[in-house]
């Protein structure tokens, strides 16, 4: 009787590039979720966070945060066109926050 094949070196070298390609390639949902922390990071204010994206929600191995979809969403339809607005009302906006920020403290005084 024979013995076993055993795999070639070749064999196993294709195995464990295949093995990486495939550790590289699984989704990890993590990618799909930010955190109150992951968005402070990316310059939002934390105490503003609620008010922009709602309340935070578990998600994937206990974190709270919101999904990057919701995020994104919320971005593209919300933030982005009131920030072209703001912007084209009060000009470039290193002058704008000031102008903005005075009109606004202005018009509150007067309710």
């Amino acid at each position: 009787m024979s013995e076993p094949a055993t795999p070639s070196t070749d064999n196993d070298r294709l195995l464990k590039k295949l093995q990486r390609v495939q550790d590289e390639n699984v989704h990890n949902p993590r990618d799909d979720w930010y955190t109150a922390n992951d968005l402070v990071e990316s310059g939002y204010r934390r105490d503003a966070l609620v008010d922009l994206f709602g309340k935070p929600t578990p998600g994937h191995d206990g974190l709270i945060g919101w999904t990057v979809s919701s995020v994104s969403k919320i971005e593209q339809t919300q933030l982005a066109p009131a920030y072209e607005l703001l912007e084209s009302a009060f000009g470039a906006f290193n002058d704008a926050a000031d102008t903005m920020t005075s009109r606004v403290m202005h018009s509150s005084f007067d309710s």
